[in-house]
């Protein structure tokens, strides 16, 4: 699992991927043709102060590093935090983030 940097990249998975929404997360998947995943997290500020966007974005990593090793491969992922992410009980979060890659078809075992 790699990380998505580039603004470029982030700006093609916005435009070109497909999103699925939660309340507390939004996921942008799309094909990206490699043999691996890259996974891209961004909070803005609507999400709150600095610490607060941190926070966030250290939630959704630490749920996404659990659930990294049943993601599909040849994807780029781009989770987006939104506000109550960071009040939220971390057994939410991470059901949250595991029921978009459900809904998204990202998960292996799901695949048909």
């Amino acid at each position: 699992m790699l990380t998505l940097k580039a603004t470029n990249d982030f700006q093609r998975v916005r435009r070109e991927g497909r999103p699925w929404s939660h309340p507390l997360v939004v996921l942008i998947a799309s094909p990206n043709g490699q043999p691996h995943v890259r996974i891209g997290i961004a909070a803005g500020k609507s999400v709150g102060n600095a610490v607060a966007r941190n926070r966030a974005k250290r939630r959704l990593r630490a749920a996404i590093r659990a659930a990294g090793g049943q993601l599909r491969p040849g994807w780029d992922i781009v989770l987006i935090a939104r506000p109550p992410l960071v009040a939220a009980p971390w057994p939410q979060v991470t059901e949250a983030l595991h029921s978009l890659l459900r809904r998204a078809a990202l998960l292996q075992s799901e695949t048909s």
